[in-house]
């Protein structure tokens, strides 16, 4: 029996949208029966709900998750650093720091909050090698785990035998296709170049525009951009793919990417042809990788001139499944749960009890150690830790004090603050 209570992640990309790293690892948690609990932190417009996807998963759609909370110490799972100031606040057991990109260029403002994320987290999980040994420096406790695939949703597209959307149905064969976002990442100049010397294939491009304006997209009559289009979908259109590109630009950034966009055309079958990214060279049996356009541009015509072997690859992106990432994350996250020593609370610490916050999502600017002012009285002053339904505090009461019901104003972050009423809870004991 696992000893992880519940796995909490804070709220970054909406759930269903761009179906990346978080989204796979929370199902894929929740598929060896570990509650999860996804924060999908919405357009206002989007009502507040909570949505079962199956027996551990639950997807809290602009809703405060400390009713869920009650009782339970989580896993807090995050991958955006600055949310490192946040995760206080829901009393957890431990702490994992899950780094996808390196804080540069276009991910510049994580910067600021990177080495407070990876030095404060009881664990950090890497996807490559370079995202492994920048932290590695600061936390020993780091871990690599790359990316993975949905093997079972790719692999649909290899028998070719999915019903075909309308609007790639009339595109041209051979189609040299991208699956992801159509980003500052991506070398449209490359593209360009693709579509001019095989003029004779369609480039089509699937996904939204991040960081890039369509007319930057070549404006050839080969090269189809599509959009976005739902993660459900995306076996339907790769089916039509003879190769799979991954177009990148050489960058600091992209050289420490793991392209998820990888396993999955090799979880269809087609070949691969890559920019050169140092993660994806370790396969390189496997893939078509390139030094530079011209290499990229012959490959290419190598790739379509070989379209057998499709079992090796797909064999290897279904050993690199999310499923297989995810149990080993999970087994990392029970090692360290099982060596981590006791908790305050744990070792005879009582501590002030409150009803849980009105709102879980404090700014970023939130600081770790708060507040809190008890009516006209002073006997505490310094915040120590704030979970969702517990203070610890710095003073301990008198006996009048003890004998009293408050409420309480924890400040939190310039000056903002929220009412936390203690309906009649009494403080107890010796607080620390």
């Amino acid at each position: 029996m696992s000893n992880i209570n519940c796995i909490l992640y804070p709220p970054s990309i909406n759930y269903d949208y761009l179906i990346q790293r978080p989204q796979q690892l929370m199902k894929s948690f929740s598929e060896q029966n570990i509650t999860c609990y996804y924060l999908n932190h919405i357009e206002n417009t989007v009502p507040k709900k909570v949505r079962q996807i199956n027996p551990h998963l639950y997807i809290l759609d602009n809703t405060d998750p400390t009713p869920y909370l009650a009782n339970k110490r989580p896993v807090v799972y995050f991958t955006i650093p600055q949310h490192i100031q946040l995760v206080d606040q829901y009393n957890p057991a431990l702490v994992v720091y899950d780094s996808l990109d390196e804080p540069v260029e276009e991910f510049a403002p994580w910067e600021k909050h990177y080495h407070l994320a990876v030095k404060q987290s009881d664990l950090v999980i890497t996807t490559s090698d370079k995202l492994f040994n920048l932290a590695k420096g600061i936390n020993p406790n780091t871990y690599l785990v790359p990316n993975g695939c949905d093997y079972a949703h790719f692999s649909q597209a290899a028998n070719k035998n999915l019903p075909v959307p309308a609007d790639i149905i009339n595109i041209p064969q051979p189609i040299i296709g991208y699956i992801g976002a159509v980003a500052s990442w991506c070398d449209m100049g490359l593209i360009e170049k693709i579509a001019q010397t095989h003029s004779h294939c369609s480039i089509v491009l699937i996904g939204p525009l991040f960081n890039l304006n369509q007319n930057q997209i070549p404006n050839l009559p080969n090269v189809h951009w599509l959009g976005y289009k739902p993660y459900q979908e995306l076996p339907n259109y790769a089916q039509r793919f003879n190769v799979g590109i991954i177009p990148f630009r050489k960058s600091q950034m992209t050289s420490s990417v793991n392209p998820i966009k990888m396993w999955e055309y090799l979880a269809t079958g087609m070949p691969v042809v890559t920019s050169a990214i140092p993660e994806i060279n370790k396969f390189a049996e496997y893939i078509y990788y390139s030094e530079d356009d011209n290499q990229f541009i012959n490959n290419i015509a190598e790739a379509l001139a070989n379209q057998d072997d499709k079992w090796p690859r797909m064999a290897l992106a279904e050993r690199n499944s999310w499923t297989i990432r995810a149990r080993q994350i999970l087994q990392i996250i029970e090692e360290h749960l099982a060596q981590k020593e006791e908790t305050p609370n744990q070792t005879g610490t009582n501590y002030l009890k409150t009803s849980l916050l009105s709102s879980p999502y404090f700014s970023v600017g939130t600081p770790k150690e708060r507040r809190l002012n008890i009516a006209k009285n002073n006997y505490f002053k310094i915040v120590v830790r704030a979970g969702p339904n517990q203070i610890m505090v710095s003073k301990t009461a008198t006996k009048k004090a003890q004998n009293k019901t408050y409420k309480a104003i924890l400040n939190v972050g310039r000056g903002a603050s929220f009412q936390i009423k203690t309906a009649r809870a009494r403080i107890v004991g010796d607080t620390h």
